[in-house]
């Protein structure tokens, strides 16, 4: 039996924290774009939720279901777009998958991306000489390929089996790289990786690198899909503008973890009037999971 004043003590400290975090999180969206490190702390807003969750029973009823309505419309907003299928066997079939610059078994992770059969492979942090090793085993899979090959986590390549109308890698700030391929059918896929907002030079980085991608992705009157590891999450209102410039939808439930070791959703999938579908596949030996990609 516990103690009355300790239960009492224990009740006070969880509404104290709980609403403690649940103001955090609110002044993290509000200022998101003033401090980089309260636009992290969007990217846990679902896991801020889920212990908000939990800790509203410690509440009298009135906020308590306050609590459960914020919570539970958040998770909701966690589970959309909805996994499906589009069940159309001409689908084109895409791998968006950051390879991870320092992976340990990179011939098993070849093995396992030619045995997913897809139609294109969109691939980031492929650099280095290691990596650089294996591309004679993909180009003999996929025949037609362009990247930035570089010793370097912002390396990228993308493989297709058929020849694309064009392939190209663009700068942005000439440092960050994305690629922009129109395929026969006159659709447009972008591979993007900005930089890692590990502090607040890298931020503004970022910053620019989605506006100048929002920009010329909005700017493209062709079918579009938009693939990589953005280093953000749609819980943040960065990714959120990002989003509503490029004039793009979620294709990849917003929950879907995709990055170790806080499981973080950093790995998007996004169209434009041919409708998408994706998923995550099982974890390898990177830090990120491979997605695969149905479009029309």
């Amino acid at each position: 039996m516990i103690n009355p004043k300790l239960k009492t003590a224990l009740l006070k400290r969880c509404r104290f924290y709980s609403f403690s975090m649940f103001v955090l999180l609110i002044l993290a969206q509000i200022l998101a774009f003033a401090w980089f490190g309260l636009e992290w702390l969007t990217h846990f807003t679902l896991h801020g939720s889920i212990l908000i969750l939990f800790a509203s029973f410690a509440f009298k009823h009135r906020w308590r279901y306050f609590l459960w309505a914020i919570a539970c419309g958040v998770i909701i907003f966690a589970l959309i777009p909805f996994s499906g299928s589009l069940k159309d066997k001409s689908l084109l079939k895409v791998i968006a998958y950051n390879m991870y610059f320092e992976n340990p078994k990179k011939d098993t992770e070849i093995a396992f991306l030619l045995a997913q059969q897809a139609d294109i492979l969109a691939l980031t942090e492929m650099g280095g000489t290691e990596w650089q090793k294996q591309l004679p085993t993909l180009q003999a899979n996929y025949p037609f390929s362009c990247g930035h090959s570089i010793d370097s986590p912002f390396a990228m390549q993308l493989f297709s089996k058929q020849k694309p109308l064009s392939c190209e890698v663009h700068f942005i700030a000439d440092i960050y790289p994305y690629i922009r391929a129109v395929l026969p059918n006159q659709r447009t896929i972008f591979v993007l990786h900005p930089p890692p907002p590990v502090n607040s030079e890298l931020a503004n980085d970022r910053l620019i690198y989605f506006q100048a991608a929002a920009q010329t992705i909005a700017a493209d009157n062709k079918a579009v899909l938009v693939v990589g590891d953005l280093n953000n999450t749609p819980y943040s209102p960065i990714y959120r503008r990002f989003t509503k410039h490029a004039q793009l939808t979620d294709a990849l439930a917003h929950a879907t973890p995709t990055w170790k070791p806080f499981f973080l959703p950093l790995d998007r999938v996004l169209y434009r009037h041919n409708k998408a579908v994706a998923k995550a596949l099982p974890w390898q030996y990177s830090d990120h999971r491979a997605i695969t990609i149905e479009w029309e």
